[in-house]
């Protein structure tokens, strides 16, 4: 047993890639520096001489250096280039580090099984019934039957689900080729194009389209309360630019266009303080969305859109290293870092990476749970606060989802980086993996992930309190927000298990899988984390290239590492927090095995050490239960804990005198289930 350094991971640079032949021509991988500070930033020389920050952003237009954009007020829009090929959300970084999803695929493992329950419901959602509020707002008639939940015909958020849903089966065909998935998504975008396009006709501004009225906007600018209208506007254009980029659906970009160009118009008419104003209320990741069709179009009207959705009241702190997030809720602040990070990319701007960088380094050092979640009822608390914040409301999953997608941001820029993906392991495999029942044939999504004593995944009875405490969710009457980002969720899971750069492949997480690369295909075997075993296998193709296996920062010792049977015994620097690294003419029959030794180990709460989390590598232990055992946070006998079976993973242990079975906690479901204990 060994105790765990906190619940932060290191941010140190990391070493660089080992390689067993240094005499080759490989390099090893370098971390991304940052730009070093020289003097005053320019928003704080003019604060400093009191001219204030309203007048250096303007319309909240910062880029390289504090210049002035060409796409600012009063200046025409012009247009650059398109950016050619890839995934626009992968940012500048990814078009050379990522791997398209169709090149991905997984093999059997939790993940598959969870990835086909989700593609179920998303084929199992009525077109009708997903576009009935839509229809009524244009007023076209349906006879389908009402949505409920959030999606019921009174809710101020109506139309968000059918946003994720166009990402969520664009995403399932890229990775399945599943031609169902690809069809129903563009029917979705064809009867959205024929509403979009009677706007004028039924009162509404060239472009608009929602399944709301547009005067939700004049109480958005009046400062009158309304709920989230450019949320829904974000899940909307995300959907469509999917649609465009995943499913090859020329219409979808079409529609994003014209909703673009009305974001454009709506907002360009308001002032800077209007403008923060109406920023006070949550608006998702719309920039990201705007800075996304920028790099499709080349129309830097999109860029200055996107600029003008810098609410500075939260990033400015956030530029400085200052951590200002206690009290914000933590999905409303999350998906304006991953914008920041992505107009950091494409207006050169130190200050917008900054903010991105900064926040990834204050939430994960000091905001985060064991299982790499964050935030008590949707808010960030005080920092390095855990065993006073365990709740059944904790580690809400939409967070998770952004926090990923962040995570995999900063991957692209700085892929040497373990401990980012170390963070990026912990969190797929304890919460989002475990966000969905495995027992619905619709792969239902819980709201929160509880870490109190007795938790227990179910709906979330703060908006539901009369639901089933039985089920995650439900096929018509759930339709939260982590129903919808969850769809997205599961059906993504391939995106992140490999990079790239012009050398070779770099193996980030540990998933059965086939990746085609060139001409190369490689097999991924493991049953991990059961088995600490990875072999990857040559299927066809050849191709000479570094295969680099990511050796996490928890491995009990060095791994083991054999090539076609061989032991290789004399790899320098393949220790924790590094990269087993072979360069060579790879070819079929070619079989490199990894294995990660994994040790028991404890995570005390920075508050209260005595209060801790039980982890064996990158898995978090939950004692289950099947009553409620009380609120009280129970006394653990670590000397008594023990590993009772291999396939699957069960340990047992002694808890407040009393044997208690202990699992993986993205493997519980339908349990009382406890995760920090009194460690004695």
């Amino acid at each position: 047993m060994k105790k765990a350094e906190g619940n932060g991971e290191s941010r140190q640079a990391p070493e660089t890639l080992q390689t067993p032949d240094p005499g080759t021509p490989d390099e090893p991988d370098k971390p991304e520096t940052p730009p070093a500070r020289t003097g005053l930033s320019r928003r704080r020389a003019l604060t400093v001489l009191g001219i204030g920050t309203g007048a250096l952003i303007a319309e909240q237009a910062l880029v390289a250096d504090g210049i002035p954009p060409a796409g600012g007020p009063g200046v025409k829009a012009g247009s650059v280039p398109p950016e050619p090929g890839g995934y626009a959300p992968d940012g500048t970084a990814g078009r050379a580090t990522a791997l398209p999803l169709d090149a991905v695929r997984l093999l059997d493992s939790p993940f598959r099984q969870n990835q086909a329950r989700n593609l179920a419901y998303l084929l199992f959602l009525d077109p009708e019934r997903m576009l009935r509020s839509f229809r009524v707002n244009y007023g076209e008639p349906s006879t389908a039957e009402p949505l409920g939940g959030w999606e019921k015909p009174d809710s101020q958020i109506r139309g968000h689900m059918t946003g994720h849903l166009l990402s969520g089966l664009a995403l399932s065909y890229a990775n399945t080729g599943d031609s169902d998935a690809k069809n129903r998504g563009r029917y979705l975008v064809s009867q959205l194009a024929a509403l979009q396009a009677k706007d004028s006709s039924r009162g509404f501004h060239a472009g608009y389209l929602s399944a709301f009225p547009e005067g939700y906007f004049d109480l958005l600018e009046q400062g009158k309360a309304i709920w989230a209208p450019y949320y829904m506007i974000h899940k909307y254009l995300a959907g469509l630019i999917d649609q465009y980029q995943m499913a090859g659906d020329d219409q979808a970009l079409d529609v994003a266009v014209k909703l673009a160009d009305w974001v454009d118009w709506r907002t360009r008419r308001l002032s800077y303080g209007q403008m923060q104003m109406v920023l006070q209320t949550e608006f998702g990741g719309l920039p990201e969305a705007l800075a996304n069709l920028y790099t499709i179009t080349g129309q830097e009207r999109y860029l200055a859109t996107a600029q003008r959705f810098y609410h500075a009241i939260v990033l400015d702190p956030l530029a400085e290293g200052m951590d200002n997030l206690p009290g914000l809720q933590a999905n409303v602040t999350t998906p304006k870092i991953i914008s920041c990070l992505r107009m950091g990319e494409e207006t050169g701007s130190s200050k917008y990476r900054d903010i991105a960088r900064n926040f990834w380094d204050i939430v994960t050092g000091h905001h985060v749970y064991v299982i790499g979640g964050v935030g008590n009822f949707e808010h960030f608390q005080q920092p390095d606060t855990v065993a006073a914040q365990l709740s059944n409301f904790t580690c809400e999953n939409c967070v998770g989802y952004n926090m990923l997608k962040l995570t995999r941001l900063l991957h692209f820029h700085q892929p040497g980086r373990t401990d980012l993906l170390d963070y990026y392991e912990r969190t797929l495999l304890n919460q989002m993996l475990g966000e969905q029942d495995p027992g619905s044939p619709h792969g239902f999504n819980c709201y929160y992930t509880g870490l109190s004593a007795a938790a227990f995944k179910r709906q979330p009875l703060n908006y539901f309190p009369q639901g089933n405490p039985d089920v995650y969710a439900t096929d018509w009457d759930t339709f939260t927000c982590d129903t919808a980002t969850g769809i997205e969720t599961q059906a993504k899971f391939a995106d992140t298990i490999y990079s790239r750069d012009a050398r070779g492949l770099n193996v980030n997480l540990y998933i059965p899988s086939q990746v085609t690369i060139g001409n190369l295909v490689l097999r991924q075997d493991t049953g991990f984390p059961d088995d600490p075993a990875v072999r990857l296998s040559v299927v066809s193709g050849a191709a000479t290239m570094t295969l680099r296996v990511r050796v996490p920062k928890w491995v009990a010792a060095p791994p083991v590492v054999s090539l076609n049977g061989v032991a290789l015994d004399d790899l320098p620097g393949a220790g924790p927090s590094s990269w087993v690294a072979i360069r060579r003419h790879w070819q079929p029959g070619d079989v490199l095995q990894v294995t990660l030794p994994m040790q028991l180990a404890v995570e005390p709460t920075p508050d209260h050490p005595a209060v801790q989390a039980l982890t064996y590598g990158p898995v978090v232990l939950s004692g289950v239960q099947p009553r409620d055992p009380g609120p009280l946070t129970p006394q653990l006998e670590l000397a008594s804990v023990r590993r009772t079976a291999g396939q699957p993973m069960t340990f047992e242990g002694v808890v407040n005198h009393e044997p208690v079975t202990l699992l993986p906690i993205g493997r519980v479901a339908h349990e009382y289930y406890t995760t920090y204990f009194q460690v004695v």
